[in-house]
């Protein structure tokens, strides 16, 4: 009697891999705003990297129905013009994974030996920016009396140029 081997496969699939190729391929079709734009690389860049770090989340990356565009505007919505690395960075997991947490550790390395003493002796090459004096305060002049004031010709009006009063305004996002 003959007997049958059947095998089982399972399918592998590479969630890690599934999640970089559909994260930019929504990036080449990204549509968004100036302010969405300014975080679509940064964005991208973590969100792969997290998805390389996490297979779950990857999968969930690769099944959702909501893009890389509406990502980027999740993230910048009521940021108020800036936002911090760390929370653009939370609002992008949890636009795809709204339960997850995300923390932020640094840790710094402390390599070769210490500064010498001269080392820590010697001044900064760079300085703070002294900011600019105030004006002082206009002093009222004495009054004296007023002269009878001689009037004028009348001139055809011309536009003036405003007076540069030294202010500039920059706006974080162009």
């Amino acid at each position: 009697m003959d007997t049958i081997h059947t095998t089982n496969a399972v399918e592998f699939v590479d969630w890690r891999a599934k999640a970089k190729t559909k994260l930019e391929d929504e990036n080449k079709a990204f549509k968004g705003s100036r302010e969405a734009r300014a975080v679509r690389d940064y964005i991208l860049k973590t969100l792969i990297c997290f998805a390389d770090q996490e297979p779950r989340f990857a999968e969930v990356i690769c099944n959702t129905k909501r893009t890389f565009s509406e990502c980027c505007a999740a993230v910048v919505h009521n940021a108020g013009g800036m936002i911090s690395d760390l929370d653009a960075y939370r609002r992008a997991v949890q636009f795809y994974f709204p339960n997850a947490e995300v923390e932020f550790v640094m840790n710094v390395k402390l390599t070769g030996a210490a500064p010498t003493e001269a080392e820590m002796q010697k001044p900064a090459e760079i300085k703070p920016a002294e900011a600019a004096p105030r004006p002082a305060a206009p002093t009222k002049p004495k009054k004296e009396p007023a002269a009878k004031p001689v009037p004028r010709p009348k001139k055809a009006k011309e536009d003036k140029p405003k007076q540069d009063d030294g202010i500039m305004q920059l706006s974080l996002w162009g």
